[in-house]
């Protein structure tokens, strides 16, 4: 396992965690939860990432158990939550979004869940637009101080609104968010290769990237265009969030390009002696901007296969990048250097 700093801070992370989210979401699943909790530690995974909203809470119970079955010091483990949706119940209107009270009842709340005395990093599970920037970063300052907490961060908030809760923090003399918890993969890379280049440069943020594999559609299994039966996918009917994901992907005027890109990049990653998922996945990592890559797995051995990718990723060369980027056709755009009036580079 590689461990790198997560951004601008002295804590290491393995580059590879574990999340469970659609993998505790259940009551039945606890067993399958230990199992891949025991399996991820065994790999050298020393960071695992939950959130309140995952099954309500039924998610960071279920690692709550899972972690204290490990029997290893506290100080090996780095956790990390995240915080906004509370509850379901739209009559509980104050669980929902980042006022005072909810991330402060939040948090000790997901503390006995996850059966902890402090979690090491809470996340903003996304922006909330009601609340002012101040209350934000004094609620996890206060948490920080009180013990409860070790470093806080956003989730998919655009690089505008992370400058602006910094601003606020270093004329209130509060606690800077220390990493971003955004989404990327070969096909969802505008922000943070572009939005959050400058972002990144001038702050050092850390990242905790989630959906590393595109939901899995990244790993060959889908390069047919069917869902093959065990996938996750065949249950995307009952699931508005994940059926929004499929028919973004798959929505008939767009699967025939898809497949097309998909069948390139298996080929590719035969070319070099590798899976697609490795591919897609060492893709990811070799990124600098990246601190940690989220995962999780239906079974043991796709985590075990996913880990492979440290060893692997060094063949992610600028050569192959370039080939990569010619598969996928959307690097995004930098911007253009108006003293020479030609484009920056890619960001990669």
């Amino acid at each position: 396992m590689e461990y790198r700093l997560l951004g601008n801070t002295g804590l290491k992370v393995s580059v590879i965690s574990f999340g469970n989210w659609l993998n505790s979401d259940l009551p039945d699943w606890q067993e399958r939860t230990n199992l891949h909790v025991k399996k991820a530690w065994d790999l050298g995974i020393n960071f695992f990432d939950t959130a309140e909203l995952y099954g309500y809470g039924e998610g960071e119970k279920q690692f709550g158990v899972a972690l204290k079955a490990l029997n290893v010091p506290r100080e090996d483990l780095v956790i990390s939550t995240k915080i906004f949706w509370g509850t379901p119940d739209p009559i509980k209107v104050n669980a929902l979004g980042l006022n005072r009270k909810h991330i402060k009842e939040g948090v000790k709340n997901s503390l006995k869940r996850l059966q902890l005395d402090y979690v090491d990093i809470v996340f903003c599970h996304r922006y909330d637009h009601e609340t002012p920037l101040e209350e934000v970063a004094r609620a996890f300052t206060e948490l920080i101080q009180e013990g409860y907490i070790h470093y806080w961060g956003t989730s998919e908030w655009t690089a505008a609104q992370i400058y602006e809760v910094r601003e606020a923090c270093a004329e209130k003399n509060l606690i800077k968010p220390c990493a971003e918890q955004p989404q990327y993969n070969m096909f969802v890379r505008e922000r943070f290769e572009a939005d959050y280049a400058n972002l990144f440069d001038k702050t050092r943020m850390g990242t905790t990237v989630w959906s590393p594999l595109a939901g899995g559609i990244l790993t060959g299994k889908y390069n047919i265009g069917g869902i093959p039966s065990g996938a996750r996918w065949e249950t995307f009917s009952e699931n508005a969030f994940l059926k929004d994901i499929w028919n973004n992907y798959f929505a008939p005027d767009k699967q025939d390009k898809l497949i097309k890109i998909l069948t390139n990049l298996e080929a590719l990653a035969k070319e070099l002696g590798m899976s697609q998922a490795q591919l897609a996945m060492s893709w990811v990592i070799a990124n600098k901007d990246v601190s940690a890559a989220i995962t999780g797995c239906s079974r043991p051995e796709q985590l075990e296969e996913t880990v492979k990718c440290v060893q692997l990723y060094k063949k992610i060369t600028p050569e192959v990048i370039k080939k990569i980027d010619e598969i996928l056709g959307n690097t995004p755009d930098q911007g253009v250097n108006f003293k020479t009036s030609t484009p920056f580079p890619p960001r990669r």
